[in-house]
């Protein structure tokens, strides 16, 4: 099973491991508080080893969730291979991606 970290400094949130369909279950569980309360203004995915699908869906939830509340966000050092997913998908105009 393929596991992802969370770290908070300041309002960059980092993401690290594997974004697979178990690890990402897991970290939308642990970052909906977050999320609800003090949302991160940038998340780093440069830590990211691994990702498919499973994770660009997690990075549109997030962007939905601080959308829904007026919010920016940003995604910053996103993977190659989440790029192609995402530009596969037609999501490359919709997500904030630097």
């Amino acid at each position: 099973m393929a596991t992802a970290t969370t770290n908070r400094e300041g309002e960059i949130l980092y993401i690290r491991g594997e974004l697979d369909f178990d690890s990402v279950a897991t970290l939308w569980s642990t970052t909906e508080s977050l999320f609800a309360t003090a949302p991160p203004f940038r998340i780093d995915l440069s830590g990211i080893s691994r990702a498919n699908s499973a994770g660009v869906a997690l990075l549109v939830g997030w962007f939905g969730q601080t959308r829904r509340r007026g919010q920016a966000l940003v995604f910053v050092n996103v993977p190659v291979q989440m790029q192609a997913i995402i530009a596969i998908a037609g999501l490359d105009t919709v997500l904030p991606l630097v």
